[in-house]
């Protein structure tokens, strides 16, 4: 009896170690400021452009959440994030430093290493 609950046991301790999962029962994304448009803007040259783009796709458009779980079970999960224009008119406000509509090789290598 003693040998069979603890190979049981084994057994239970294996199947959770080799195939883990999580169960979610709330999960949400609510994108802020998605009525928002684009805003234009230049580049000097296309090298400026590319270092833009790039340290742009490095940054993340979310704003946080709030996750309340256990282990295995996410009882309560809720991210806000920004919609793809406004993290791009955000990227814009950072990079373009004096705001004159035009994002010099300068300006987009100084964003390329600002954090977060």
């Amino acid at each position: 009896m003693n040998r069979s609950r603890l190979l049981a046991a084994g057994l239970a301790v294996a199947s959770l170690s080799l195939m883990p999962g999580c169960l979610t029962l709330y999960s949400k994304t609510e994108v802020v400021r998605g009525e928002e448009p684009r805003r234009p803007i230049s580049f000097e040259n296309s090298e400026a452009a590319e270092v833009f783009q790039k340290a742009m796709k490095e940054k993340s458009p979310s704003m946080g959440g709030i996750d309340i779980s256990i282990p295995f079970i996410t009882l309560y999960s809720k991210e806000r994030q920004l919609s793809d224009a406004a993290f791009f008119n955000e990227c814009v406000i950072r990079c373009d430093t004096n705001q004159d509509g035009l994002i010099t090789l300068a300006e987009a290598q100084i964003f390329s290493q600002l954090k977060q």
